[in-house]
């Protein structure tokens, strides 16, 4: 016999020995057998986005002394909006995004 007959024999034996030997993989089933899909439940969360009107960011009153009355009246009212934006923004978090 020559040496190409003796090598696809010694093959062969390898392959019929490997088949009854290994195992299939356990995420993988039979081929015959029929898989029963099975329903999974997905959680996503959907953030609500945040108006633009509701980001934008307030300038801070400046001015000298003489004024400090004024400034410190027009930052409080800067205060005051920025409160009120954020209890806006307070309202509609967690809330459910329409489609």
């Amino acid at each position: 016999m020559s040496g190409i007959p003796r090598l696809l024999i010694a093959a062969l034996l390898v392959l019929a020995l490997c088949g009854a030997t290994c195992q299939r993989k356990p995420e993988n089933p039979d081929p015959g057998v029929a898989v029963r899909p099975e329903p999974v439940i997905v959680e996503r969360r959907v953030y609500v986005p945040v108006p633009k009107r509701l980001t934008g960011r307030e300038s801070i009153a400046e001015g000298p002394i003489p004024m400090c009355f004024d400034v410190a009246a027009q930052r409080r009212a800067a205060l005051e909006r920025a409160n009120a934006k954020l209890e806006q923004i307070e309202a509609i978090q967690g809330t459910e995004v329409k489609p």
